[in-house]
């Protein structure tokens, strides 16, 4: 992962962490959708 290629650009740092932020809660979501509805189905 190149982390210094949004600041040449000429986002701020706080784009970054809330870019990662939102990517990590979607996941934590996709996950938590995919073992939910794998249990109901049992």
């Amino acid at each position: 992962m190149d982390l210094g290629g949004a600041t040449r650009v000429g986002l701020p740092p706080q784009v970054n962490v809330m870019g990662t932020l939102i990517f990590a809660f979607g996941v934590l979501l996709a996950a938590g959708g995919a073992l939910a509805a794998r249990r109901r189905k049992v």
